[in-house]
């Protein structure tokens, strides 16, 4: 089977919603066999096929903090047989998609604020006016942002589920964070991780019901480019009314920008959390998750990894 060309290099591969994908460094690609598209060999001119599923790969930050550290964690030969690891690598994957959206359109706004300001370069007030330039929707944008965002959240609270039920159904991450603290103690990593990270995904959650469930506490306010008294141009910027997570206005590819490395980071180090408290013995071998050391990230593409310890020595496992 020809591979495709733009992938940059084959960094994994292996089944992800139940299809084969490859994982290259810069593309990720789904494939199908011939069989599989015909199993009663009724055709049999039909070929095998691959087919683009997303423009990023392993060079990209976010695919490595969500979909290959899951596919590093996710293992069932040191995870409870009962969890279904599949589940939890099919649910990063779906996180991944909507995260792609959301640097996507980061792009998409850089580059029309480039195009804009090569065009204030040549504005001059004619006569006492001036057409100011424009993004375009930018509430549109914002929106699908914001949904995005949150499905991300949603994706990660249900791989938390995986490991702890309905015990922590009714506040989300807030009863997460109670359980983790029961459980574990207050003064673990995990629930010191906890208590920095759910405000922020309390954030993400709040700000999108304040753009589509606005009312007189909540909602959005939103503004393209505008001039200053002081002549120089603002970029757009939001603004999130909200009387528990309030965002003061601020640069809108600013906040998309904190909001997409913040959201990737959690999701990685939960990962690794989940996975690291939950982790039981391979033949014999304690095991532990670890951060993996600059050589050893370059080799697996992510940062945590399992690890047993021989002497005085952690060594990768798996």
């Amino acid at each position: 089977m020809t591979l495709p060309s733009d992938t940059g290099g084959i960094a994994a591969m292996g089944e992800i919603n139940g299809v084969l994908h490859l994982i290259g460094n810069s593309a990720i690609y789904r494939v199908q066999l011939a069989d599989e598209i015909d199993p009663q060999r009724t055709n049999i001119t039909i070929p095998n096929t691959y087919q683009r599923v997303l423009s990023y790969g392993t060079e990209h930050f976010f695919v490595r903090q969500i979909l290959m550290t899951a596919r590093r964690l996710f293992n069932n030969n040191v995870l409870d047989p009962a969890l279904d690891c599949s589940v939890g690598i099919n649910l990063s994957f779906e996180a991944l998609l909507d995260m792609a959206v959301m640097y996507a359109i980061i792009n998409k706004m850089r580059d029309k604020l480039q195009q804009a300001s090569e065009e204030i370069k040549n504005i001059a007030a004619e006569q006492r006016s001036m057409k100011i330039p424009s993004i375009g929707d930018v509430r549109s944008e914002a929106k699908v942002f914001l949904q995005k965002a949150d499905h991300v959240t949603a994706a990660l609270f249900n791989i938390a589920k995986l490991f702890y039920g309905s015990t922590i159904d009714r506040h989300r991450f807030e009863s997460l964070h109670i359980l983790i603290s029961k459980k574990y103690g207050e003064d673990t990593p995990f629930a010191k991780f906890l208590k920095t990270a759910v405000p922020f995904l309390k954030f993400v959650r709040n700000a999108r019901n304040a753009m589509e469930h606005p009312d007189k506490t909540k909602g959005i306010k939103i503004t393209d480019i505008l001039l200053l008294p002081s002549g120089e141009f603002k970029p757009p910027s939001i603004e999130i009314v909200h009387p528990e997570t309030p965002q003061s206005p601020i640069s809108f590819i600013v906040l998309m920008e904190q909001i997409t490395n913040q959201l990737a980071s959690v999701f990685e180090i939960m990962l690794a959390h989940l996975c690291g408290v939950n982790v039981q013995s391979f033949a014999g071998m304690s095991l532990v998750v670890i951060e993996y050391d600059e050589n050893q990230q370059k080799a697996f593409k992510c940062r945590y990894g399992y690890a047993s310890r021989i002497g005085n020595k952690l060594v990768p496992f798996g």
